[in-house]
């Protein structure tokens, strides 16, 4: 008779653990590649943006675009910024959380390595339990076939 994993409810703890883990490293990460995104978008525009602008001072422009385009820059620069800031801490935020998953998993494992050695040594009870009644029962068998050989 095999007895249950004395640790088998820190382990299922552990498990959910890891399980809601890995949902938050998901979402970290697709935050991530949300605000990479952004960014990349931004960063597209500022260049378009320049581009055009280097066209309308080839072509002329008087000094009210020159002053519309600086100020919008500024605003464009202060976004940029904004979201560069917003990318890196949400690259913090799934590394942070890539972290918590990895010791999650450890905790995991180091349980799970836990239960395979109990599982063995149930396995290893029950041979030997099986082995004994086995020999017991061949004992008996010799012992009674000893008996009738014997000579009266």
């Amino acid at each position: 008779m095999s007895t249950r994993f004395p640790l088998q409810p820190v382990m299922d703890l552990a498990r959910n653990g890891a399980d809601a883990a890995a949902a938050r490293l998901g979402q970290a990460m697709q935050a991530l590649m949300d605000a990479d995104r952004k960014l990349k978008t931004l960063i597209d525009y500022r260049a378009e943006y320049r581009a055009k602008f280097r066209d309308s001072v080839a072509a002329g422009i008087d000094s009210g675009g020159w002053h519309n385009f600086h100020l919008f820059l500024a605003k464009l620069e202060a976004g940029i910024d904004s979201a560069r800031a917003q990318a890196d801490a949400a690259r913090e935020s799934a590394r942070q959380a890539q972290r918590q998953w990895q010791e999650s998993q450890r905790r995991l494992k180091a349980y799970g390595v836990l239960a395979d050695r109990h599982e063995r040594s149930q396995q290893d009870v029950a041979a030997r339990r099986e082995q004994r009644e086995t020999d017991d029962r061949a004992s008996g068998i010799y012992t009674r076939n000893a008996a009738l050989l014997r000579p009266r």
